[in-house]
């Protein structure tokens, strides 16, 4: 809130400012904005400014605008890491990455309709999360630590803005069967050898041995100007009187925000400017009534300002008149005095919100708000724990940044920042730093550390709720802290759905869509170890009678194409992953599409490499490569005609026997030889299967 002096306070200020030296300096010109910029702090124009003497204070810059920043990405051979900043860039370069040019180009600053990139790490892998809720889950979940905030970008949904799209593939560790097995009982991969990364670009085309994950955000292409403001009247040129209506007209490249007004009458100096309206709507116009000022050498300035909630950061655009314009005032001034004009401010405001975030293992990175709009610098000082502070570093107006790249491994620093002016700002919060290094893990077996692996995971219906089920397992034998309980839906990959205490061997989970088909199972923990995966089981929420992929009686009609991933279910088109072969004459496929249609459970238990698949009273189960099944505990061959049909991996997918399969959970099979054609019907109950024809 700003106070009005009275003459009293006016005469002492004049006094104590004739004894103050002034020295010269000329503000750093802001080449592009920081994330965070300081909010105006001028008086209102009723309060009075001591015209000094020269050297002139320093300049403003009369135009700032907002411009698209390129994301760089680098390649070691191993991994991609991603960088706005082109002199980290130049370090990776000279330790052995190799450049792959720029992925594409991002805001420095938040603006409407952008969301920030939370950039994260996990060993060598970097992560961006569009959301906090995202970076918080990643954190938590798998170990995440946070870096900061790389820039802004637009949410992938919104195709309004920007001009290309940026995917995301995912590529695990090499030799385990994900990314996170090196912790579950796979051979120990150490920290410089882990190859697990999530990888981005602008072609969405597919990689090999990469997981494709979709689009992420939207970003721009080009190094475009994002926010620009001109001011287009008065622009220069108009004579004006005091207590005309003069409309102020602007254009912006963007919505939002909010717009604030000022006018100088003797060009743009530091501390000249006078408030005419600040917080007004990003609209395009506000009429002015003009002040009792006579000058022929008036400007006007527009500044837009935009605030970004989630992350507390500042974006800032401007633009000052090309060429004066003429106020011709009326009235009685006391002499000497200029009530328009503000109090010169000699003392910027303190910075706050310091904050200290070690990145990559490789530097101490600073971040504080600026809260002067007339700062020439700022001053960063550092001590030791129990020593002195001094100074580390100076760095321009308007810089919110800092990387303390001489911090020393292992010693704990505290931190603090002043604004310079004239005169110095008092010193923000004082704010600590540590640099850890990497620990090299010991050489120990750590498979005796991992605990041992729930057991004879199950999948039961809720009663009276379709979209529930009730999951129980066998406890492990080890010592441990909890369970994981881990769910996917079709092909999608392994997400942690649960988590439960060790003293507890079953959870219900609810919100289940019916007619779709989820894979359970689970992991024991102990600290930052978890074990291997149960068994798998696969539990479809049974749809009421009147659901569209029913027929009435529970008829249920499947088709299937040779070598072709599309199904379909009572007409409606589905999609595979693996498509269905011909193997020894006999057509195999992933069982599971089948099993889901009618409603049968399936169950995969690793260790035994076993299907166990349950259809009311009947009971299958097969092992892979193994050409015996047993029926309700009774052993048979699978194909009695041929001794070589047996279940098979391919291409990551159990793939069964379909013949075998439909002649015991009483399906009719159809084979249609000229569309390479599998038909399958299942009625309820009935239990009249025909044998599947012979393939050529």
């Amino acid at each position: 809130m700003y106070k009005r002096r009275g003459l009293v306070a006016l005469l002492v200020s004049f006094v104590m400012l004739t004894m103050i030296v002034i020295n010269t300096g000329t503000a750093a010109a802001l080449g592009s904005p920081s994330v965070k910029l300081p909010v105006s702090n001028l008086l209102p124009p009723t309060d009075i400014k001591i015209e000094l003497p020269d050297p002139v204070l320093p300049v403003v810059s009369e135009s700032i605008s907002i411009k698209a920043i390129p994301l760089y990405r680098c390649w070691n051979g191993t991994v991609h890491w991603y960088t706005t900043n082109a002199d980290e860039r130049d370090s990776w370069l000279a330790n052995g990455f190799s450049d792959e040019g720029i992925t594409c180009y991002i805001s420095p600053a938040p603006l409407p309709n952008t969301v920030p990139l939370y950039k994260c790490m996990l060993y060598n892998d970097m992560y961006y999360a569009t959301s906090s809720a995202e970076r918080d889950a990643v954190i938590s979940k798998y170990g995440f630590s946070y870096i900061g905030i790389e820039g802004y970008a637009i949410p992938g949904s919104n195709t309004s803005y920007g001009d290309v799209n940026v995917n995301r593939w995912y590529h695990p560790e090499s030799d385990h069967s994900d990314g996170w097995e090196w912790l579950s009982g796979e051979p120990f991969v150490s920290a410089a050898d882990m190859d697990r990364h999530h990888f981005y670009q602008v072609d969405a085309a597919n990689i090999p041995g990469y997981n494709y994950e979709g689009v992420v955000f939207r970003a721009w292409s080009s190094p475009k100007v994002l926010q620009k403001i001109k001011l287009t009247a008065p622009n220069g040129g108009e004579f004006l009187k005091a207590g005309d209506v003069q409309e102020i007209e602007w254009t912006s490249a963007v919505d939002g925000g909010e717009m604030n007004l000022y006018y100088a009458a003797d060009g743009v100096a530091a501390n000249g400017l006078i408030m005419i309206k600040e917080e007004l709507p990003n609209n395009g116009s506000y009429d002015w009534t003009v002040p009792n000022k006579t000058s022929s050498n008036v400007v006007i300035q527009a500044r837009w300002l935009y605030h970004d909630n989630e992350t507390d950061a500042w974006a800032y655009a401007n633009d000052t008149s090309d060429s004066r314009f003429s106020i011709a005032g009326s009235g009685i001034l006391l002499p000497g005095i200029d009530p328009n004009l503000t109090i010169l401010k000699v003392f910027p405001a303190a910075p706050t919100g310091l904050t200290v975030t070690p990145y990559l293992f490789t530097r101490l990175d600073l971040s504080w708000k600026d809260n002067s709009s007339n700062e020439t610098g700022f001053t960063i000082e550092r001590k030791s724990a129990g020593g002195v502070y001094a100074k580390i570093a100076t760095v321009g107006a308007n810089t919110t940044k800092y990387s303390d790249t001489s911090a020393q491994f292992g010693t704990a620093y505290y931190y603090r920042v002043k604004a310079n002016g004239n005169f110095d700002s008092g010193y923000s919060n004082e704010a600590p730093g540590l640099l850890q290094k990497f620990a090299v893990m010991p050489d120990i077996d750590y498979n005796k550390l991992i605990p041992a692996a729930p057991t004879n995971l199950i999948a039961k219906t809720v009663p009276g709720d379709p979209k529930e089920v009730e999951l129980s397992w066998q406890a492990s034998t080890s010592d441990i802290d909890g369970y994981i309980i881990e769910r996917k839906s079709g092909s999608e990959d392994w997400e942690m759905s649960s988590t439960v205490g060790a003293d507890k061997t079953s959870l219900t989970e609810s919100g289940l869509s019916t007619n779709q088909s989820y894979s359970y199972r689970v992991r024991a923990y102990n600290m930052f170890l978890n074990s291997k995966p149960s068994n798998e089981v696969v539990y479809t929420p049974k749809s009421s009678s009147g659901d569209s992929n029913t027929s009435p009686g529970g008829q249920v009609t499947l088709e299937f194409f040779i070598g072709q991933g599309a199904y379909n279910v009572n007409g409606v088109a589905s999609a595979m992953d693996v498509s269905p072969i011909i193997k020894e004459s006999r057509t195999l496929l992933p069982i599971r599409f089948v099993t889901e249609a009618i409603g049968a459970n399936i169950q995969w238990f690793d260790t035994e490499k076993k299907v166990l698949i349950n259809q009311g009273a009947t009971t299958i189960e097969l092992w892979i490569g193994k050409n015996q099944a047993r029926i309700n505990g009774q052993s048979v061959l699978i194909d009695p005609d041929n001794a070589s049909v047996m279940p098979l991996i391919v291409n990551g997918r159990t793939m069964m026997p379909l013949r075998f399969i439909a002649e015991n959970l009483g399906c009719e099979v159809e084979w249609v030889p000229e569309f390479s054609q599998i038909k399958i019907k299942y009625q309820g109950n009935k239990l009249d299967p025909q044998p599947e024809p012979p393939m050529e």
